[in-house]
């Protein structure tokens, strides 16, 4: 029996807290940016990310997508 990635219809959506390696210059970059998770199946596009970075600051944006064979998920931060 395969699993099924992805489930249509979701309308509830997650907050998920990570430590990011990356610095809040790095974040903020271009808006957009990805992190490695180990639990990428339970992520889905719309949750809400609170990521915090090497250097202390904090985040929050949007999952746009993610890939769950790899574990990468993009973070769309809000204004870009």
């Amino acid at each position: 029996m395969v699993s099924q990635f992805y489930v249509d219809g979701i309308t509830d959506t997650v907050t998920h807290d990570i430590a990011s390696s990356l610095t809040a210059a790095q974040i903020t970059a271009d808006g957009t940016f990805s992190v490695w998770v180990a639990c990428a199946d339970r992520w889905f596009p719309g949750d809400a990310a609170v990521v915090t970075s090497r250097d202390g600051r904090v985040f929050a944006g949007e999952v746009e997508s993610m890939d769950p064979c790899t574990g990468e998920i993009t973070i769309k931060l809000p204004g870009s």
